[in-house]
């Protein structure tokens, strides 16, 4: 091969590989845009409440992935008082459980990512109750949750179930929000079977107890 011959075979390499890391870098299907829509929630206590949820996708991610969620809110009307309750998060928390014990709503969620895990301390159960009251949301030691078996009522992964929220309408019922799952199981969480919580470093290196009812 000449020198003319290489130069140009190199440089046909060269550009042939700006081009596959600028199609990478573009997403290659990447879809950023962010999602609103309403989902059904059934309370442990038997009553509905509907949630409107905004959620954006601006998170970290693979070469390739699409980004991973990242700030969110969600509200709902409160069933006894017709308040307006918002709570609105980054992608540290992941929604779980709504509740409502003696008119005030609770808000179970746990850690989203591996570095969420570090920023909170590294929880094991990894799970954090916040409170709702006076318009603010307070977290409260997890021990004080007033259901000891639930079973995750809300939409926790918006990045999984995207293009179901689409093809819905926009719009999740009941059906949809209790199916979630941990290990291929049903996700209900039994908190009569935690000891105590501790917040270590080594939490964040070992297998965590989700406390998942079997």
């Amino acid at each position: 091969m000449t020198r003319r011959a290489r130069h140009l075979w190199g440089r046909a390499l060269c550009t042939l590989a700006a081009s596959l890391i600028a199609l990478s870098l573009s997403g290659c299907g990447r879809d950023d845009r962010a999602l609103k829509w309403t989902e059904e929630v059934l309370l442990p206590d038997g009553r509905k409440v509907v949630l409107t949820r905004y959620q954006e996708f601006k998170g970290a991610h693979e070469l390739g992935d699409t980004p991973t969620e990242s700030d969110y809110w969600l509200e709902f009307e409160h069933p006894e008082t017709g308040e307006i309750v918002r709570w609105e998060s980054d992608r540290d928390l992941n929604t779980l459980v709504l509740m409502i014990d003696r008119s005030t709503p609770l808000l179970l969620v746990k850690p989203w990512f591996g570095s969420s895990m570090w920023r909170l301390k590294c929880p094991n159960p990894p799970y954090l109750l916040f409170r709702y009251e006076a318009g603010k949301w307070q977290q409260v030691d997890v021990a004080q949750i007033p259901v000891r078996r639930l079973r995750v009522n809300v939409t926790y992964s918006p990045k999984q179930r995207r293009d179901l929220i689409r093809s819905s309408g926009h719009h999740l019922g009941i059906e949809v929000t209790q199916d979630s799952q941990h290990d291929y199981r049903p996700y209900v969480i039994n908190f009569g079977l935690m000891t105590e919580q501790t917040f270590i470093p080594e939490n964040c290196d070992r297998n965590r107890d989700y406390l998942i009812d079997r």
